[in-house]
């Protein structure tokens, strides 16, 4: 089987790695299109994957769809030299047109419910739309849910053991920083600086601060830089002690292993409600200065609570028995559709 995968950020190659890995291993044959987003292709390139670069794109809605008809153009002819059984993608409005045009089946996932404009195209170009069930849209006829979230994809015991040397001396605390340039960010400003300030001064009575950030950090907060390569960030979130930022997906990796949340974002995603409201494993947040204080609150009463990550990891416990191992889900969506096309 071809499978051609569009991958547009550095959450969706975390994801997507361990189904191309099984993929490859059964003998499928796989092609991947790389955004120039963040890490994403750079940590294609440390996981051994070649890929097709897209370029940097657009954040406006013209330069979006600039880059959109440029790269279809150009890649159109190697994508049909390639002629992939299916198109697959977290969200990529891009791989779902070019799916409909070599006439191929559409397999796009998703689980961020604000960017509604996306779901409609996907919608018509799509042959399939997967979700959690904690999604909060209906998308029609092609909508298919699953028990689970996307960082359990990667992140589920059957997929991932952290690398204890890519822990440090503890206890350590993990700040998110974003850009908040990403489509689904407009609108948003996230954590003022005095605020993240505060935020650094105030844990950093309760062990060592480190802070992965999409934008470079200026010169007073450089000593907190994270001292690895960002493919062993997972290993070192398994060690932390809380993890406090922007990052829905960074929340919610740190609530699948076990390690206390705070995520801060003034709309939220339906899987970060539901891992704190089914699971008490995160705790959601708005960017307005008197809700990061409150914030920051809730993650010192956290860090005094005696015998914390213990209680953490009985609730992940309990959400690992009600959730799936995603990837073995998605590997067998994907092989079940390939035999329904052959028979």
């Amino acid at each position: 089987m071809n499978l051609l995968l569009d991958i547009s950020h550095p959450a969706y190659a975390h994801a997507l790695q361990p189904f191309m890995h099984e993929m490859k291993k059964r003998g499928h044959t796989v092609l991947i299109t790389a955004r120039n987003k963040d890490l994403t292709q750079p940590l294609l390139t440390s996981w051994g994957f070649s890929f097709i670069s897209k370029g940097k794109g657009y954040h406006s809605l013209p330069g979006k769809l600039w880059h959109t008809i440029k790269w279809l153009i150009r890649f159109l002819p190697e994508a049909r030299n390639f002629n992939p059984d299916m198109v697959i993608s977290f969200s990529s409005w891009q791989a779902a047109i070019l799916g409909r045009l070599l006439k191929k089946e559409v397999i796009t996932l998703e689980d961020t419910e604000h960017v509604s404009m996306l779901h409609r195209i996907n919608r018509i170009f799509s042959t399939y739309i997967l979700t959690p069930f904690c999604f909060e849209q209906h998308l029609g006829k092609k909508h298919i849910r699953f028990a689970g979230y996307k960082e359990l994809a990667s992140l589920h015991p059957n997929r991932f053991t952290p690398d204890q040397k890519y822990q440090h001396e503890k206890p350590y605390i993990l700040l998110r920083f974003v850009s908040w340039q990403a489509w689904h960010d407009r609108g948003h400003a996230g954590m003022s600086d005095t605020m993240k300030g505060k935020v650094i001064q105030e844990l950093s009575a309760f062990g060592s601060i480190y802070i992965s950030s999409e934008l470079p950090l200026p010169e007073k907060w450089k000593r907190y830089a994270l001292p690895f390569p960002a493919e062993h960030i997972h290993s070192f979130m398994a060690g932390a002690q809380l993890i406090f930022g922007e990052s829905a997906s960074m929340a919610a990796e740190a609530a699948v292993l076990g390690i206390p949340a705070i995520f801060i974002d003034n709309t939220g995603r339906g899987y970060t409600r539901e891992l704190e409201q089914r699971y008490d494993l995160l705790y959601n947040f708005g960017e307005a200065d008197e809700q990061v204080e409150a914030a920051l609150q809730k993650a010192k009463a956290l860090l005094k609570t005696p015998d914390l990550l213990n209680e953490w990891q009985h609730k992940r416990h309990r959400m690992l028995q009600e959730n799936i191992d995603v990837t073995q889900f998605l590997v067998d969506f994907v092989e079940n559709r390939f035999t329904a096309q052959k028979q």
